[in-house]
């Protein structure tokens, strides 16, 4: 039986999630997309995801869908194949970082948005007590498409100013993060003629949330290459963590502020309830039209309809509609090289004035990883935590150079 976990197929692989339900998942899925429709798929490199993906595969193949493959991938991607080859439908598959030793499976619709919430409660269900498929009598096909990375690559670099980022010499650390994004990168880097140090994370076990490991050495390589940015990147290429020198890493607001320099300031931005209320208070007050709805699921509800320049949930991770509608942190962090590379003292002025904004402190680490262990609506991410309660919200960012976490405590606002 499929299980349901932060609005998406979350589980433990074989014991929750079977591989008989991923292949009826595919079936159910595919049916809902109809007979000769295009899915794009993706997944990391474990090979549990590798397993799934094929059991989906079969299963969509079995209604009759056709399958574009892209072997390892992120989830922007997905979202901005679909788009760019007509595809109906996609998947992802990759190792939960929030939860050890469990798998998510991220199913897209057209035209690359992903489905959260109850859209998925409605798939899961209809795979309940279902044994076989609809014997359609024609089998989909499947087709590898191995130019995807070079091609997502070229077209974040003409959604950007790339020749006024060369220009400026901007030098960069990166981890990609345990995800498929290092070729990525190092394709960007190399097309845009930056100095960068590009790190990896490894095959070995995953680290989960937050990414203490690759924080520090995203930091501790900044400082000792006297380069301008470091970046760390979640598994799917969804989230982002951003670092620099002199203020350390950035949490996803400020980094949302740096980005919004690029646009004008009558902008429109969607985000979810907590986000930082002090910062949606600053960009109200500075004339951006910013829409807070009560979760992911009317995020990107909104993000469909109203298609904003820029969205961010509550863990960090970024949308921007005119690129793609799916969660995609590398087209962000384009954004923001583009910032600080035109903009570079409005963009860094920005982060100064969010931080100065925001009353905090120092917490111990293990103090701060306790008390969201016993807190059930503790919100995991890639650069710490956020806590909500009854009336304030409490957001921590890790802090490498202390080896403990910045707190910063808001009152919940209403929605």
């Amino acid at each position: 039986m499929l299980k349901y976990v932060d609005g998406r197929i979350t589980g433990e692989p074989l014991v929750d999630i079977k591989l008989e339900d991923v292949v009826m998942l595919g079936a159910v899925f595919g049916s809902l997309l109809g007979k000769r429709s295009l899915v794009v798929s993706g997944r990391d490199v474990r090979p549990v995801s590798r397993m799934f993906k094929r059991a989906l595969t079969a299963g969509l193949m079995s209604v009759g869908c056709d399958i574009m493959d892209f072997h390892e991938a992120v989830s922007g991607e997905i979202s901005f194949s679909m788009k760019r080859f007509g595809a109906k439908g996609g998947f992802n598959i990759h190792l939960n970082p929030r939860k050890p030793g469990y798998i998510t499976i991220r199913l897209y619709k057209a035209p690359g948005y992903e489905l959260v919430g109850r859209e998925i409660i409605d798939i899961i269900a209809l795979t309940q007590g279902k044994t076989e498929g609809q014997g359609v009598g024609e089998i989909g096909w499947v087709n590898y498409a191995e130019y995807m990375h070079e091609l997502y690559a070229s077209a974040l670099i003409s959604f950007i100013k790339s020749d006024e980022i060369s220009a400026t010499g901007l030098k960069i650390v990166a981890s990609h993060g345990y995800g498929a994004s290092g070729e990525i990168l190092g394709r960007l880097f190399s097309l845009l003629e930056l100095e960068h140090t590009l790190m990896s994370s490894g095959r070995g076990n995953i680290e989960t949330y937050p990414y203490i490991k690759e924080m520090n050495k995203v930091a501790a390589s900044t400082k000792a290459l006297k380069s301008d940015l470091g970046v760390v990147f979640n598994i799917d290429a969804s989230a982002l963590a951003v670092y620099i020198k002199d203020i350390g890493f950035l949490l996803p607001e400020e980094v949302l502020l740096a980005i919004l320099t690029r646009y004008p300031v009558n902008s429109s931005v969607v985000v979810d309830a907590h986000v930082l209320p002090g910062i949606v208070e600053y960009m109200i007050n500075k004339g951006y039209q910013v829409k807070v709805v009560e979760n992911e699921e009317k995020l990107i509800e909104a993000v469909r309809r109203d298609r904003p320049v820029l969205a961010l949930n509550s863990r960090g991770d970024f949308i921007t509609p005119l690129f793609n509608l799916g969660y995609d942190a590398l087209i962000a962090f384009m954004q923001l090289l583009e910032a600080f590379s035109i903009q570079r003292k409005e963009a860094y002025e920005e982060v100064v004035n969010a931080r100065n904004l925001l009353p905090r402190s120092l917490k111990d680490e293990k103090d701060v990883s306790t008390a969201c262990n016993n807190n059930p609506e503790c919100i995991k991410t890639l650069w710490g935590y956020r806590i909500p309660g009854d009336k304030v919200i409490r957001t921590y960012i890790y802090n490498p150079e202390m080896d403990s976490y910045i707190e910063f405590v808001e009152q919940l606002r209403n929605t």
